[in-house]
């Protein structure tokens, strides 16, 4: 289970969760400010991610170890954080269209 931290994520996994999180973005219409929040802190994702490692203990009751897991290996990868932002901005840009 704890190997699996490392290892990073598979085409199809991170195109599932960069899917669950704009999904999630797009219901509460925060597209903008997550595009903003994901732009400013890009530089610190690779601290974000081993945050929620350490934090797992506190938010796993609450999100569930295989979510935590998930986002933890999408923030640790500069590429699916950069689809991410490219998703919720075509989005973004669709819903002002």
């Amino acid at each position: 289970m704890w190997e699996t931290w490392n290892e990073d994520l598979s085409p199809e996994e991170e195109a599932t969760l960069i899917e669950k999180v704009a999904t999630e973005v797009e219901k509460r219409r925060l597209q903008v400010p997550a595009v903003l929040f994901l732009e400013m802190h890009r530089p610190l994702m690779g601290i974000a991610s081993q945050a929620m490692i350490a934090f797992t203990p506190f938010l796993g009751p609450f999100m569930g170890l295989d979510r935590i897991q998930g986002f933890s290996r999408l923030a640790k990868s500069p590429t699916a954080v950069e689809s991410l932002i490219r998703r919720l901005e075509t989005s973004a840009e669709a819903r002002t269209d």
